[in-house]
């Protein structure tokens, strides 16, 4: 006869009898510090609130840094587009003896088409997003915010008195008859110091462009730049989007940052980089 097996259930009871008797719980048996284990809450909502805060705080901290990363960012790779349109402006004026003229017949920029076989026509415009001008929203309306245009030295620092040849790069506009002529542009040997004359940079003034009927886009306007505040306008000449500064490409290729008020400082040693001759002509300001 087989004996009787075990009945775990019976077995079960005892063992929760044996330790309700040694510790006064069923349960100290099986888990015998249960009694002795810590509770474990979740954060409370001071807890989170103070986590919170000190997230935050952290974030204020870093921001202006990494905004300020950003701003040197792009102000590098403005300086890079420079230096390109740098080489295309050299390549062309090896090849043709001149600078571009700044405009062409039609009134529209020209300069920059020039350059157009030898740069691509990203490296024209400063990667700074900015707010559009008021004059420029004139022209193109739906343009609210716009990576500008860089602009050229095409009548250097020339405010009043015209010289009988623009002290700019841009050219000059010859006679030829009674309500006739032409552009003639400015020759590579005008500019007397190439390292130390300013071709190129930072400025989001424009020439009105005419409007004739013509299917115009904001690459067809004339940018340009220049050492004074034009008036009254309240338009400068050189721009402050890179920390209050602006990036100037010479006419040798090198780049050169500066601040806004140094570009328009009426002062000799910055009015005679903006003339071919390196003359300051305080008869032209």
């Amino acid at each position: 006869m087989a004996p009787d097996r075990p009945n775990k259930w019976a077995i079960l009871r005892q063992g929760l009898a044996f330790g309700q008797r040694r510790t006064g719980s069923p349960l100290a048996r099986f888990f015998p510090d249960w009694r002795h284990r810590p509770f474990i809450a979740g954060f409370t909502l001071v807890e989170l609130l103070v986590v919170l805060a000190v997230i935050a705080l952290l974030a204020a901290l870093l921001l202006p840094a990494l905004q300020a990363s950003q701003a040197k960012a792009k102000r590098i790779h403005c300086t890079s587009n420079l230096r390109q349109l740098g080489v295309a402006l050299n390549l062309y004026v090896d090849e043709s003896g001149s600078y571009p003229l700044a405009l062409q017949t039609n009134g529209l920029g020209n300069w920059q088409h020039a350059l157009w076989p030898s740069a691509t026509d990203q490296v024209l415009y400063c990667p700074q997003l900015m707010h559009a001008t008021e004059e420029f929203l004139q022209y193109f309306p739906t343009n609210q915010f716009v990576f500008p245009h860089y602009g050229y030295n095409a009548t250097g620092a020339l405010r009043i008195n015209p010289p009988p040849q623009n002290p700019g790069l841009g050219g000059n506009f010859v006679w030829t008859g009674p309500g006739v002529g032409h552009y003639v542009p400015a020759a590579e040997n005008w500019v007397r110091a190439p390292s130390q004359m300013i071709a190129v940079g930072d400025g989001r003034t424009l020439l009105p462009p005419p409007l004739v009927g013509t299917a115009l886009s904001p690459a067809d306007p004339l940018y340009y730049i220049f050492p004074f505040i034009m008036q009254p306008q309240g338009y400068p000449g050189a721009d402050n989007k890179h920390a209050n500064g602006a990036n100037m490409l010479f006419c040798d290729a090198h780049v050169q940052y500066a601040k806004q008020s140094v570009w328009l400082d009426p002062g000799d040693a910055n009015q005679c980089l903006w003339n071919h001759d390196n003359q300051s002509h305080p008869e032209f300001q």
